[in-house]
């Protein structure tokens, strides 16, 4: 089947540099906004989700804690480094990073916007599925040490899907379409009806300008330099990856609060 020629995108418009900065200020301002209303309209809500920024429950188990946080980052990082290898991309490997691979191994190369949403998908998709055998593993066994390992999966690749640079959403955000952030955005904001997340309070805030800066007609259409297949590909990967990473670390994060204390004889 033959391949969708390119669309030219246009270069009428302020510089990436610029842009990227705008959608910055206005998430972080969307998102303080909102943390100030919760502080006074909900601040129990507000401060169970702050919970998740916290050590929680891995002191209960000690060294297998650190090392079990360890593993997740190394396998994290690891399927940015394949996918990029198998797309014969320069590699380089940081380590403790939040999608710093993608960074590292993207930013010298000339923008193609679905070679690096690609590449952005690649790590948080490998987490989340080393995170979800985790779980399994804690269905098999019982132990609360692995669903907790699963938890912080969860919320660590789901605040890398933030679209925001250095971060993997922000080099998988290019190739999302006007609608499909329109429609992701409202799903996310039925799922933080549902159980609030403070995570994906954040993707949501910085997401919110990244739409309204191309419905503006501010930031260009780098979406058209996708074939409809791509976008559809990685619009429906990436709010599905989302919506469902924020149910998984709500869900497990409220278990915990029962099965770790129980396990420690607390």
């Amino acid at each position: 089947m033959a391949r969708e020629p390119e669309k030219p995108v246009s270069s009428s418009f302020v510089s990436s540099d610029r842009l990227w900065a705008e959608q910055l200020a206005m998430g972080m301002g969307l998102l303080i906004a909102l943390l100030v209303f919760m502080a006074c309209f909900h601040a129990p809500l507000l401060s169970k989700g702050v919970e998740v920024l916290t050590t929680g429950y891995l002191p209960a188990y000690g060294w297998a804690s650190a090392v079990g946080v360890f593993l997740h980052l190394i396998l994290h990082e690891s399927g940015t480094l394949l996918v990029a290898r198998g797309l014969k991309l320069p590699l380089q490997f940081r380590l403790f990073a939040f999608g710093a691979n993608a960074t590292a191994i993207l930013e010298p190369q000339p923008r193609q916007i679905w070679r690096d949403a690609l590449v952005g998908m690649a790590g948080p998709l490998t987490g989340s599925m080393v995170s979800g055998l985790c779980a399994l593993v804690y269905d098999f066994t019982g132990n609360p040490f692995f669903l907790g390992m699963a938890c912080v999966g969860y919320f660590y690749n789901l605040f890398t899907l933030i679209p925001i640079l250095d971060l993997e959403g922000g080099w998988i955000a290019p190739a999302i379409a006007p609608l499909a952030w329109f429609a992701g955005l409202v799903i996310s904001a039925l799922e933080l009806t549902k159980g609030f997340n403070l995570v994906l309070l954040c993707v949501v805030s910085f997401a919110i300008p990244r739409f309204i800066l191309i419905i503006r007609a501010r930031s260009p259409r780098t979406d058209l330099e996708c074939t409809n297949r791509q976008r559809m590909i990685v619009s429906i990967g990436y709010f599905l990856l989302v919506v469902t990473l924020a149910w998984l670390s709500s869900t497990t994060f409220e278990s915990l609060r029962v099965l770790v204390p129980e396990a420690m004889g607390d």
